[in-house]
């Protein structure tokens, strides 16, 4: 999970970035933390990269946590959950934010336990959307065994090295929504081996090879230039 904290004081930022870095849904990869303490540079980043939850301080003096919140609401097609965080609690604010989008609401200070509840709250709501609790994942004629980290595509097994599991279960779990460049390579390449690695290019061409993500077959893994990729699926169309 990709998330993004939005607070202009730098000593509550380090403050959530140790309560969040102890936070661990079983089973899932750790999360990929990345600080902000200007609502401006968090918009910029929304723009060319994908979050998948953020931990958002609505005072924030340039652009506030909830001006964040509502553009992302409104112009993002696949926007992050998002947490406000603030000392605003009057009820107003409160309805005002979760009117807006906000998927929880939490009154400051800081009730470390509350909090890490709440988060996990949050986060296990978007593992469940995101990943069905079976082990079998159907997409017409691709297969996601979890159980045993393979993929199927009409019925006969594809081998696929670690990394292109994982990549392409991430395409899939996210089917239609766009993922940046930064976005994948941030969840499945170590800092220190991305300038070293094969580049995501060459994992994103080989996945389409083996699982044959055509127009032929239904599928278009799509590249989105200046951003990263966004798998779709499409109709076939017959001859008749």
């Amino acid at each position: 999970m990709r998330v993004a904290i939005l607070d202009d004081d730098s000593s509550e930022l380090r403050k959530l970035e140790k309560l969040l870095g102890n936070i661990h849904i079983s089973g899932s990869e750790p999360w990929d933390l990345h600080s902000f303490e200007r609502g401006g540079d968090l918009l910029r980043q929304l723009k060319s990269n994908a979050f998948d939850l953020m931990i958002l301080d609505w005072s924030v003096t340039d652009v506030s946590g909830l001006m964040v919140l509502k553009w992302s609401r409104k112009y993002l097609e696949f926007p992050p959950s998002a947490i406000m965080l603030t000392c605003r609690g009057l009820e107003q604010d409160i309805v005002l934010a979760l009117n807006e989008g906000a998927d929880d609401y939490i009154i400051k200070p800081l009730r470390e336990d509350e909090f890490r509840a709440r988060v996990l709250a949050v986060a296990r709501k978007y593992e469940r959307l995101n990943d069905p609790p079976c082990n079998i994942l159907n997409f017409d004629n691709i297969r996601f065994n979890i159980a045993e980290q393979e993929v199927l595509c009409n019925d006969v097994k594809v081998m696929l090295t670690d990394r292109e599991y994982k990549l392409a279960r991430c395409l899939f779990k996210h089917l239609g929504r766009p993922l940046s460049r930064q976005y994948l390579y941030d969840m499945f390449w170590p800092s220190e081996e991305i300038f070293s690695s094969r580049p995501l290019d060459t994992h994103i061409y080989r996945i389409r090879q083996k699982l044959g993500l055509t127009f032929q077959y239904g599928w278009h893994l799509r590249t989105i230039y200046g951003y990263g990729y966004c798998l779709e699926q499409t109709v076939i169309h017959h001859e008749v």
